[in-house]
């Protein structure tokens, strides 16, 4: 018998989260759903449901932010996997969720299946973003030159982005602005040999290999136009 895998499911669209997990657990008789509308919801469900795996999170909760959920749930399992399930099919919300550590993007145009498809992928430890995420992801790398491997690309870049110090991205956001370390020193009230091992810092954690990929790298974060 297949173990039950037991999934958080948080929109504020109640009709529409109802009909997803009864045809959810149609399509895989493993899943089980725990349903929130909101960050309060969400948070008591998840205290109360420790066995939860899996979140399925919408962007827009009620007019707020649902990524700034995500912080609140880590709070109470730190090893909670997420899957965003959105109607926005942007690059900045798809950005800002990497940012946040998510594991799977999937678009509310997208089939039942599909979603099915995310959920297992995710449970097992892997990442899952819809073609239209990853074509999104696509269009930041191509400039690039690295059309293979995308999704784990540019999910390990923001993982490492992520890791920087405060300082670190200081200098990192001056150095994306071309300023030298002479200028970064003076402007931080910092000696250079501070900013020369900030800079070697950031240039290691992101893998930057010269001024050039710094500012790619720059570019793909949104520091840059």
């Amino acid at each position: 018998m297949q173990s039950q895998l037991k999934i958080l499911f948080v929109d504020d669209h109640v009709g529409l989260r109802d009909g997803m997990t009864q045809m959810l657990k149609q399509k895989d008789d493993s899943f089980e759903f725990v349903c929130a509308n909101d960050y309060e919801s969400a948070v008591n469900s998840l205290k109360e449901n420790p066995d939860v795996k899996l979140a399925i999170l919408d962007l827009n909760l009620d007019g707020k932010n649902g990524l700034d959920l995500i912080p609140e749930l880590k709070k109470i399992k730190p090893e909670l996997l997420i899957i965003i399930y959105t109607m926005f099919n942007d690059v900045i919300h798809v950005e800002n969720s990497l940012l946040n550590g998510i594991q799977g993007y999937v678009t509310k145009d997208s089939t039942i299946d599909e979603l099915a498809t995310a959920i297992k992928t995710v449970a097992k430890g892997n990442s899952y973003f819809n073609k239209a995420a990853t074509e999104l992801m696509h269009s930041l790398l191509k400039n690039n030159g690295r059309a293979h491997n995308i999704t784990n690309d540019l999910s390990y870049l923001f993982d490492n982005y992520k890791s920087l110090s405060k300082k670190e991205l200081e200098v990192f956001v001056l150095l994306s602005q071309n300023m030298d370390v002479y200028d970064i020193a003076k402007k931080l009230k910092k000696s250079e040999k501070t900013v020369i091992n900030q800079r070697t810092a950031v240039y290691s954690k992101l893998n930057i290999i010269d001024r050039h990929d710094l500012l790619e790298k720059a570019k793909l974060l949104g520091l840059l136009l």
